[in-house]
């Protein structure tokens, strides 16, 4: 009696181009979700350090005030420079007044201040990074410097936020009478700030209007819309 054999053969079974397309879809929308998260986590924590930096600057106004009967005013305007290089321009003449009026490093760019009276630092009353001597312990406005708030752009060290961009900060114009005026309040002073006393800002992640000033988002509120202000 003849046995009959019957012979199986396997087939492997191949990804078909729709399934392998259905895999690939699948595989760019959990990395985009994962990417996205993570971007926006970094984000966050980016305004976060701003807004907690920020504060501390504000509170070290307010205590440089109380210490010289004034808020410390920019000894230079537009000093335009690129962070990184070729993205965006940034003023930093605001930033440097803000790291040596708050540190005490330096006063060449702190208007009005000629001497280490208020301060001290390198030569010419340049900031050289280091506080020492008893005339910048004195004017140290911020007890807690972390090296994540400032950094050296030229030859000026300066007070940058969570994206590493310079904090920018104007002292309010002193309103002016006019002579001959009929008190009638009159003044001649352009305002250039929107508080009495001074504009304080961070562009924060905004990389579009980094020209505009505090001063321009009454005209145009979208253009501060990203911002951290305090107005």
């Amino acid at each position: 009696m003849k046995s009959t054999h019957f012979a199986f053969h396997s087939r492997k079974r191949a990804f078909t181009l729709v399934e392998m397309l259905i895999v690939v879809t699948i595989i760019s929308m959990l990395a985009a979700l994962t990417l996205g998260g993570y971007t926006f986590a970094m984000r966050s924590s980016k305004r976060r350090l701003t807004t907690g930096t920020f504060e501390a600057i504000k509170l070290a106004l307010e205590r440089y005030n109380t210490e010289f009967g004034e808020y410390p005013q920019a000894a230079n305007s537009n000093q335009m420079v690129q962070f990184p290089p070729g993205v965006a321009t940034y003023d930093t003449s605001g930033a440097a007044c803000l790291y040596q009026a708050l540190t005490g490093d330096g006063f060449d760019q702190i208007k009005g201040v000629t001497s280490s009276g208020t301060g001290g630092g390198g030569s010419g009353g340049s900031s050289d990074g280091k506080v020492e001597g008893i005339a910048e312990l004195k004017n140290k406005m911020l007890t807690e410097i972390p090296q994540t708030i400032y950094t050296r752009k030229g030859s000026s060290f300066i007070l940058i936020d969570g994206f590493g961009h310079p904090f920018q900060y104007i002292k309010a114009a002193i309103p002016t009478t006019a002579t001959g005026a009929n008190n009638n309040n009159n003044n001649n002073t352009t305002p250039i700030t929107i508080n009495s006393t001074y504009d304080l800002w961070s562009y924060s992640e905004d990389e579009v209007n980094t020209t505009k000033q505090s001063i321009n988002s009454l005209t145009d509120p979208t253009v501060s819309v990203k911002w951290i202000k305090n107005w």
